[in-house]
């Protein structure tokens, strides 16, 4: 049994860990996005089989999908609490969570239309956003019928995207004391995966090794955020990336995250394979990576509040130049999705301004993949000039403090 098996739970234990913090989150987090938003109803409408991406960080964990259409409806009270209700036919689980009004599966439009105009409210958040694809879940079928039903009310309807984004990126306490568990998962089943127990230089594939992490965390019953991606650079093969058998003297590049717990992580290491008398990488691959530390350590003295993520992304850079340093930057907030909803800080093939999401501003209790690579040229390699690719998952406490949840993320690991 591998020390990291000790890290997974049962499912009922899972489900139990998961529920908790999604009740501890509509009772806390959700008042304080609604007020700071300005929006006093929120609907989350989501049809069976195309729900809203929110929808699923709102319900009990075993609700695994919409019953036909299901309407969430969330009210900002005047003691600044908010009430919670489901409009749809009667379910278990989600008992748990709202209240549930009394229903006529022959009138949920009508239904839902009186419950708004009862509660009058000024302000109708739904999401229907043009800014990010996690705060536009609101199908259009369900938006029409919505507008169609409310009438002289659908004025009041408002877009949720402020409000959708400070629900998703905002991490409660026990999600931030989680984190550094869950992180230790990912890096631990790779650190097996970059290891002489699953790679045989000469024999083993770079796609042997993405199988073998798939598989593992399977068994594991843990799912992934994304496809595990592994790959090389090699000496006389200049500026790409390979794929194919693994030899001696290849730098290996692997992208991993799983989905745990409520939360995603993402991640990218480096790995040297070792030559046959070798003890430790050439020294120009070691300062490839110490290269990629220090824009690291660039990149995150810019993620402060209030700045837009255009704001930190050229900050980055222009310390990155002032330095000598080639960096390319394209960062992005980390949660309840890999690539969530917040400030986007620059894009890997765009490297400018990102209009819409990079100006989402940067927000306390958040956390964020800062993902980036490097250039340098490698001496031993005939001066060779390589990209070093590093990602490492960061918190951004309420302090204002920026937290590493591995801080060997930017060493070479050797094989």
């Amino acid at each position: 049994m591998k020390d990291y098996e000790n890290l997974v739970f049962s499912v009922k234990r899972q489900h139990e860990i998961c529920d908790a913090i999604k009740l501890k989150r509509l009772e806390t987090v959700l008042p304080e996005a609604m007020k700071a938003s300005g929006i006093d109803m929120w609907l989350v409408l989501a049809g069976e089989q195309n729900e809203d991406p929110v929808f699923f960080s709102m319900v009990p964990t075993i609700k695994d999908h919409a019953s036909r259409m299901t309407c969430l409806a969330f009210c900002l009270e005047a003691d600044g609490t908010v009430s919670r209700y489901s409009i749809n036919k009667p379910n278990a689980a989600l008992a748990r969570f709202y209240r549930q009004l009394e229903f006529d599966n022959d009138r949920q439009w009508e239904q839902i239309a009186e419950f708004v105009r009862e509660k009058d409210p000024k302000r109708i958040g739904i999401n229907d956003s043009s800014v990010s694809s996690l705060t536009a879940g609101l199908a259009a079928g369900l938006r029409d019928e919505l507008i169609k039903h409310l009438g002289d009310l659908a004025g009041r309807l408002v877009t949720a995207d402020d409000l959708c984004v400070r629900w998703i990126e905002t991490r409660i306490e026990e999600e931030m004391a989680m984190y550094p568990a869950l992180y230790e998962l990912t890096t631990s089943v790779m650190a097996r995966a970059f290891s002489r127990e699953v790679i045989v230089p000469g024999i083993t594939t770079t796609e042997d090794v993405e199988w073998w992490a798939v598989e593992e965390f399977d068994r594991l019953g843990v799912p992934l955020s994304f496809r595990t991606d592994v790959n090389l650079q090699r000496q006389g093969e200049d500026g790409k990336f390979i794929t194919g058998v693994i030899r001696p003297g290849d730098i290996l590049h692997y992208d991993a995250g799983i989905q745990y717990l409520g939360l995603a992580t993402d991640h990218q290491r480096q790995a040297y394979v070792l030559k046959p008398g070798e003890t430790k990488a050439p020294e120009g691959l070691m300062a490839g990576c110490r290269t990629g530390r220090r824009f690291a350590e660039l990149a995150a003295a810019e993620m402060q509040y209030g700045r837009t993520g255009n704001e930190v992304f050229h900050a980055a850079i222009a310390s990155a130049k002032n330095e000598g340093i080639d960096a390319r930057l394209y960062s992005h907030p980390i949660g309840l999705f890999v690539h969530s909803a917040g400030p986007t800080i620059g894009l890997y093939d765009k490297q400018q301004s990102v209009p819409g999401r990079g100006e989402n501003i940067l927000r306390p209790n958040t956390a964020y993949a800062l993902e980036f690579n490097v250039g340098g040229a490698v001496p031993e390699w005939g001066g060779q000039y390589l990209r070093f690719y590093l990602e490492e998952t960061v918190l951004l406490k309420e302090s204002g403090r920026l937290t590493y949840l591995d801080d060997d993320a930017w060493k070479l690991m050797l094989i």
